[in-house]
């Protein structure tokens, strides 16, 4: 008589493993299992899942590679479809993704992975396609197919559909499912953005630290993915040079950088440590050997974020800055760096983060003043008539909402020689809005669309720019400071929550607040004013100029006394 284990005595073991969250464990009994059913594709696929949970690609792969060997599923193929979606090999994750869609033309998942990857490549035309396709498939009720649609047609400002999938998405706050940068996009409900954050959030958060002993010298670490060409690194990337080192010790932790910004950042810190090939493990513990008294996270939530690293509180104090404009709605971090305008302290039940408050602005800058180096140029070698009145937006696609575009258009309607000048971010939202604009009644002659450049092209050409327009839910924040760095007048509406609140910040804190409005006819009748009012237009540029008037606002030396000073009170 055999005594081989039954499979089902294997699946069984298995199952309870998975139930109890014993990864390590149900791995080891797959491989057992294997060795009596070396046959069994199942075994592979799960193996292969289990291996992709832990963050082991390579064994995932391994693994659903000799699954499609003894039988060619769709299972096997579109899981492997997802590990290269992990790795950004979006073409490979295409190509598997129609290769289970072949075998079953109705799965869901493979049909979403090949939205998921046309939209990484921005083919936003098949990413349409396959997302609506995937949604259909539902009734358009999960949330997951709903908030891909969602992002695709916001990015490509494809508005008309909009209203009615955020209805659907309100009704499912709570699910874990809508990403937080999805949602403060989209609304600037704090308390639903919350909701969004805490239940996006709610398997990963961990117990504040409740160390109070820090080092006689402050250990500062600052945590960060962005060291390149990004906005992050454009604002911050002055502020090391004026720690004083006889109060702080830096340290940076940085992956996906440059090596110029690497070079240029290193010059000012005590140690900068590259994270980028080591895992979240080695990585996390390169920060606990420094022994940090407190560490400063860029990145956040972002895309390309690893804050799996931080999740076992490698310093004393963890703080929320800069990449993220709202809560985490994790409990990781202590604080969130911030002022009153972006964040009143009503709003403070609204975040797992304490507020930080820095005294002017939250948002740093790197101190120059653009508009000393103005050069001459021609507006008709950027493809604005040279007497044209030129309002701007350089804002991302997704930025930009129907209802603050139709503002824009009416402004376009009483200013006869004026246009918009946008930045190109995809040639699905170029032609959308230029059907837009077409539909009410305004010729494609008066949007110009700026390509995208480098960063210096880009300040460069920005001076022809007249008036900066702000967009709405989610404000322009670099691109407000760079306006106001070259001297150009920005018009906000102050919204409810953090991201819709920047500009009045730094509008505020520069001593522009005439510039903030609380409406949509408001925010229209001084853009207006100022476009035709050459007195006013002068008065309010000349502020922008003047030295004595808004000398803090490029100080950054300054900026990091008052950050030093709540980090100290931290300490203390």
């Amino acid at each position: 008589m055999s005594n081989k284990k039954l499979l089902d005595d294997y699946v069984s073991n298995i199952q309870l493993y998975l139930r109890e969250g014993d990864l390590n464990r149900a791995l080891k009994e797959i491989k057992n299992a294997i060795i009596s059913y070396p046959t069994n594709p199942k075994l592979y696929i799960n193996g292969g899942n289990i291996y992709k949970i832990m963050g082991d690609l390579d064994n995932a792969e391994i693994f659903l590679n000799k699954a499609l060997s003894i039988n060619k599923s769709k299972e096997a193929l579109n899981n492997l479809s997802v590990i290269n979606i992990e790795r950004r090999n979006y073409d490979r994750a295409i190509i598997l993704a129609k290769e289970a869609i072949e075998i079953d033309p109705s799965y869901i998942d493979a049909i979403y992975n090949l939205a998921l990857s046309s939209d990484s490549l921005g083919n936003y035309d098949d990413a349409e396609k396959y997302s609506n396709k995937a949604c259909e498939l539902n009734n358009y009720k999960d949330t997951k197919y709903l908030v891909l649609l969602y992002r695709i047609l916001q990015n490509t400002c494809n508005w008309k559909d909009l209203y009615e999938i955020s209805k659907t998405l309100n009704q499912a706050v709570g699910d874990g499912i809508e990403h937080p940068f999805l949602n403060i996009s989209r609304t600037d409900n704090e308390e639903m953005n919350y909701a969004i954050s805490t239940s996006w959030n709610s398997n990963k958060l961990n117990n504040k630290s409740n160390v109070k002993t820090f080092n006689k010298k402050i250990k500062l670490g600052y945590f960060c993915g962005e060291f390149r060409n990004h906005p992050t690194n454009h604002l911050i990337k002055n502020l090391f040079k004026y720690h004083d080192t006889s109060k702080f010790e830096v340290y940076i932790f940085s992956y996906n950088h440059d090596n110029e910004s690497r070079d240029y950042i290193e010059e000012s810190v005590f140690k900068f440590i590259d994270l980028s090939e080591l895992d979240n493990n080695k990585a996390a513990q390169e920060m606990i050997d420094c022994d940090l008294d407190i560490l400063i996270d860029l990145t956040i939530i972002i895309t390309n974020n690893r804050q799996e690293v931080i999740h076992n509180r490698p310093a004393k104090k963890i703080i929320s800055y800069l990449g993220y404009p709202g809560t985490s709605g994790s409990n990781i971090y202590d604080y969130i760096i911030t002022d009153e305008i972006v964040t009143p302290l009503s709003q403070q039940k609204y975040y797992t983060e304490k507020f930080l408050y820095l005294p002017r602005t939250y948002q740093v800058n790197d101190g120059r003043r653009l508009y000393k180096n103005k050069i001459q140029l021609n507006k008709k070698d950027y493809g604005l008539p040279e007497s044209s009145i030129v309002l701007s937006c350089f804002n991302q696609s997704f930025k930009i909402e129907e209802v603050m575009f139709n503002c824009w258009l009416d402004i376009l309607k009483r200013i006869p020689n004026s246009l918009l000048w946008l930045l190109e971010d995809n040639s699905a939202s170029k032609e959308n809005i230029y059907l837009y604009a077409k539909n009410n009644d305004i010729d494609k002659s008066r949007i110009v669309f700026a390509p995208r450049v480098n960063r210096s092209d880009h300040l460069l050409r920005l001076q022809l720019s007249d008036i900066t327009l702000d967009t709405m839910i989610y404000n322009g924040h670099t691109t407000t400071t760079d306006s106001l760095q070259s001297a150009i007048p920005v018009v906000t509406l102050i919204g409810k929550h953090f991201a819709s609140r920047v500009s009045a910040s730094l509008l505020t804190s520069i001593g522009l607040k005439e510039l903030v409005t609380k409406n949509i006819s408001d925010y229209k009748s001084l853009v207006i004013k100022l476009a035709s009012d050459s007195v006013y237009f002068n008065q309010v540029q000349n502020k922008l100029i003047n030295n004595n008037f808004n000398n803090d606002f490029f100080n950054t030396k300054k900026f990091v006394i008052e950050l030093e000073h709540c980090l100290i009170n931290i300490a203390n």
